[in-house]
């Protein structure tokens, strides 16, 4: 067996005083190979359930509340909770508690503003609900843009999987993102949803138990009072954790930041099909309900754990004296583990952010799937057989890893300072044509068309990360994120909406039919064709564009 297998010399080539790498390899790539064991064996278990496009976007609508719930919690937490996220943490501090609660609340808001009518519709994608709401052009649209979304979402999670590759086995760069695409790409196609469900539940306990086990014996040995339950235990230490960083506590930013998060973060998810399709996943309206009790439950304890790591970081750091680079900072948990629970422990904490990236990018794949795969199909009309839409799903899914992964050999820089782009961008551009399609007959597809060029390029050009000359805001974390676009963009792309639609109306050369839109948002919400009018008021939508103006105002204002 080769040497770099059984030992590495710890110490000698590192940056810091204290071990970053392994020093025993054997065990943790067991490990590590006995997760993807498990992965594959459930992807080939479920196989067999494929019928059709539905089983392979949607498992046939008929996964449980409890694994649903375990595995919306494991996609929407990603591979960045064991790394991006706690350097985010140890940096913003306290404030981050209002950017990871918005990012909660997304998953009630999809159950609560859309998940029910589209079920009721027949409806698994957002491109899907496009076609039949704003007709084939906006479908179009809308595929292009969870394409675009879901590519830049996917690459930082490949980035992060290569990466732990590299530091793990020593291979260069290029090889380790070759690895990792081919394992990814390889589930992920056997099984489609039925496999991926079932693996993202396996993979968000993994993901728990290795954050959460590992983090009682870190606490006891800071001195935690209740260390034994890592989500409150660490609560004795906060005089200390005072006394050491007096600010760490402090509501740093103000209310402007906090809305911009808002913005971002909660209403962004709600766009995001990777998300919306385990909701449709489920087998009925109950079981969607109760997948959300369920998402809450093992996410807060997810989420809690992790700001314990966090916390434990920076206690630690201040005790011994380290100064560790800005850099540097999400791999806080794996130099903690090394630092108190070695070598073994701290390959299952490896697994554990390995399960976060593959439950997540295995969503992204999906989408990207069904909206190249179906969604594209069905805008143009094309005749095709569901078992064809099956094979282009396959088809599309290698397709979409092989892109990913030659992006991600040379990445963008725009595309990897943040997934938080991808939330600013879902919530201006993607958003709004779901909600306001779902809840209004008055808007259309030119006013569809419209908000989401407008939302689209509103965060483009204001981006730093892109043209990088115009910006919004000012400097800070939120402009370096590009996430104080979003206090433009979503009320301009809202405004936009409400203003063209409206207009439309009164050109007779463009056709809307009022009539159409009433009749199908009344099917999408359960009522029968009585002649009602429901949902046909434009006052809502005219209110809804005066409150957007104060904001679109506030968000102009240097921060």
């Amino acid at each position: 067996m080769s040497s770099w297998l059984l030992q590495t010399e710890v110490g000698e080539i590192g940056e810091y005083p204290f071990q970053e790498t392994f020093g025993a390899l054997l065990v943790p790539l067991l490990i590590l190979l006995a997760t993807f064991a498990l992965y594959y064996g459930i992807s080939y278990y479920m196989k067999s359930r494929i019928h059709g496009t539905t089983d392979y976007y949607v498992a046939g609508r008929t996964i449980g509340p409890f694994v649903n719930g375990s595995a919306v919690s494991a996609t929407w937490e990603s591979l960045a909770t064991f790394m991006g996220v706690i350097a985010l943490m140890i940096q913003v501090q306290m404030p981050f508690l209002a950017l990871w609660t918005n990012f909660l609340l997304s998953i009630p808001l999809i159950v609560i503003l859309y998940g029910q009518t589209l079920r009721r519709l027949g409806s698994f994608t957002p491109a899907t609900f496009c076609k039949d709401r704003y007709g084939n052009t906006m479908s179009m649209v809308m595929a292009l843009l969870i394409v675009f979304v879901m590519l830049m979402y996917a690459l930082g999670q490949f980035i992060g999987l290569a990466q732990i590759a590299e530091i793990l086995f020593g291979w260069e760069y290029s090889l380790s993102l070759l690895v990792i695409a081919v394992l990814v790409t390889g589930y992920v196609v056997i099984a489609g949803m039925w496999g991926v469900s079932y693996n993202s539940a396996l993979q968000f306990w993994i993901m728990f138990t290795a954050a959460f086990f590992p983090m009682m014996f870190i606490l006891q040995d800071l001195g935690a009072s209740a260390w034994y339950f890592p989500p409150l235990g660490y609560g004795n230490l906060s005089g200390e954790m005072a006394e050491a960083l007096p600010g760490f506590f402090d509501m740093t930013f103000d209310v402007k930041w906090y809305f911009a998060m808002f913005l971002a973060m909660a209403l962004g998810p709600v766009g995001m099909p990777h998300l919306a399709q385990r909701i449709f996943t489920s087998r009925d309206v109950e079981a969607g309900r109760r997948t959300v009790f369920w998402f809450i439950i093992v996410t807060g304890l997810m989420f809690a754990t992790i700001y314990s790591v966090a916390f434990a970081g920076v206690m630690w750091i201040e005790q011994q004296g380290h100064e560790i680079g800005e850099a540097d900072l999400d791999k806080m948990i794996f130099y903690l583990n090394f630092a108190f629970n070695g070598d073994t422990i701290t390959g299952y904490v490896v697994a554990g952010a390995v399960a976060g990236g593959l439950s997540t990018v295995s969503g992204h794949m999906l989408a990207i799937s069904a909206a190249v795969a179906n969604d594209v199909v069905e805008a143009f009309e094309l005749e095709v057989t569901d078992d064809r839409k099956t094979q282009f799903g396959y088809v599309s899914v290698i397709a979409a890893g092989l892109v990913i992964a030659l992006i991600a050999l040379q990445p963008p820089a725009f595309l990897v300072v943040s997934i938080l782009w991808a939330f600013a961008i879902s919530a201006a551009a993607i958003t709004p044509a779901i909600v306001l399609g779902v809840w209004s007959a008055r808007v259309n597809k030119y006013g569809a068309i419209a908000s989401s060029a407008v939302g689209f390029f509103t965060v483009l050009i204001l981006s730093p990360h892109a043209l990088g000359s115009i910006g919004a805001g000012g400097e800070g974390l939120t402009a370096d994120l590009g996430i104080d676009a979003i206090m433009i963009a979503f009320p301009l792309s809202i405004i936009t909406f409400v203003v063209v639609s409206l207009l439309a109306e009164r050109i007779d050369s463009l056709d809307v039919d009022p009539e159409y839109n009433r009749s199908l948002i009344n099917e999408m919400h359960g009522y029968p064709d009585d002649g009602v009018d429901r949902f046909t008021s434009a006052a809502p939508l005219i209110v809804l564009a005066v409150l957007m103006l104060p904001i679109l105002w506030w968000g102009l204002q240097p921060w």
